[in-house]
Order: C-alpha cells, then structure tokens, then sequence
C-alpha cells in the first residue's frame, strides 16, 4: 500500500515503514517524516488504534485499590509498553477493547464469540501473556515483545476476527 504524504512518500511493507538506507541530511529528514506520518496514521481512530482508550484506563486505574478489591495500580511503564505494543500493530488490524487487571496490567482483549476471544495481559516488563479460545481449542503462553508484534500473536488476532 502506497500513501502520499505532503513532504514525502510513505512505502508500506507488511504495514512497516521501510528503513532508510541513506545516510545524507535529506534521507534522515524524509526517514524523519515517514516516522512522524507512521506515528500519526496509527495514532488516529480510522486505523483501529485505540490510543485514547487506553490512556482513559491507565487515568482511571493508575492509583491503588482502583477496583474497590485491592487492585494493584497501572503504572507509567506499563502504559508505556501497551502504547508501543499497539502502534506495532499493523495499519488495519482490528482495534481490541482495552482494560486493566488486578495486578497492574494492562489488557487487550479481541472477541468474535464466547468460544472466539483473545485476551493479551501486557505487563511493565514487556511480557505478552495470552489466553485464546478458537471454538473448543485453547492456546495460552507468554512471549517477549521487543517492538514488533509477535507472529503468534497476529496469528491468533487473525483467527479470532475473521470467518
């Protein structure tokens, strides 16, 4: 997918901005806008990047006992990792429901059906714990995030959200 900005043009790869391979003044300055366009297309609601949502939770849910039940509070670097997790999500993945659980982590739930849902915890580490149903088929597991979004995870986004 091609998308025409006002300085420069931006080439997508998989919903990736391609890196720069020049080193000259005007490749760090058009690298420097296809970051700020990227950033500002996955920042905006028509791309089902729910950013507003998620920093509605973290003000609700930032100081102790938020649930009335001793609910660990959200902490900045957790915010942190969700924001950086949901911007490495591709341009047009389905945006998730985002709430906070009681151990301080963020949540980002996708759900089809009751026996279709995706539930991703993302903790201030950076750790990805996920749980799934697929009809009777559970998976559940953990994986790093260091930027891009795990396959397995877009995989299991993928089963969740479409026929």
């Amino acid at each position: 997918m091609i998308l025409a900005m006002t300085t420069s043009a931006v080439i997508f790869a998989g919903a990736q901005a391609l890196p720069s391979r020049g080193s000259s003044d005007a490749a760090r300055y058009v690298s420097q806008q296809t970051e700020s366009g990227l950033n500002h297309l996955k920042d905006s609601h028509a791309f089902g990047v729910p950013i507003n949502e998620l920093w509605e939770v973290f003000a609700n849910c930032r100081a102790a006992n938020w649930d009335g039940y001793q609910a660990e509070p959200v902490e900045y670097p957790t915010l942190q990792m969700a924001t950086q997790f949901l911007k490495a999500l591709p341009l047009g993945t389905a945006a998730p429901s985002i709430g906070a659980e009681p151990d301080g982590h963020l949540t980002m739930e996708w759900y089809r059906s009751p026996r279709r849902t995706l539930s991703v915890s993302i903790s201030p580490e950076g750790e990805l714990h996920y749980a799934s149903l697929h009809g009777a088929s559970r998976v559940y597991g953990t994986e790093p995030f260091f930027g891009d979004t795990p396959e397995s995870i877009m995989d299991l986004i993928k089963r969740v959200v479409t026929a």
